[in-house]
């Protein structure tokens, strides 16, 4: 079965979309947003590791330091795969979209860049 390099009724001669509202500062504005809101998550995590550290009675209460520092480790990894998923999902999810692209999209996408 071969490939088909476009989606159904696209022709690779189709012209470029009619750009309706200009979209680069509101992208911006979110890529900021979440910068910030990943930037608040990382330091939240560093602070309450900090004060389990530092003070040694710290625990998780009706569970003893070691079960504690096991919940604190898992807790630890699920909120930075969640940073880490967050951000790559969704750009291995563009990429495959993009794919589809016919080359004159491809080229007007790469001509006015990301800003």
């Amino acid at each position: 079965m071969t490939r088909r390099d476009l989606l159904p009724g696209i022709s690779p001669d189709s012209g470029s979309p009619v750009t309706v509202a200009e979209s680069h500062r509101a992208i911006r504005r979110a890529r900021f947003r979440a910068a910030l809101r990943d930037i608040s998550q990382i330091f939240l995590l560093v602070g309450v590791d900090y004060f389990f550290v530092v003070w040694p009675s710290a625990h998780v209460p009706m569970l003893d330091r070691g079960s504690s520092v096991i919940v604190l480790a898992v807790l630890n990894s699920i909120v930075m795969s969640h940073i880490l998923l967050s951000r790559l999902v969704p750009r291995m999810t563009a990429k495959r979209i993009a794919a589809t692209w016919s080359l004159r999209e491809r080229a007007r996408f790469f001509q006015t860049g990301s800003r």
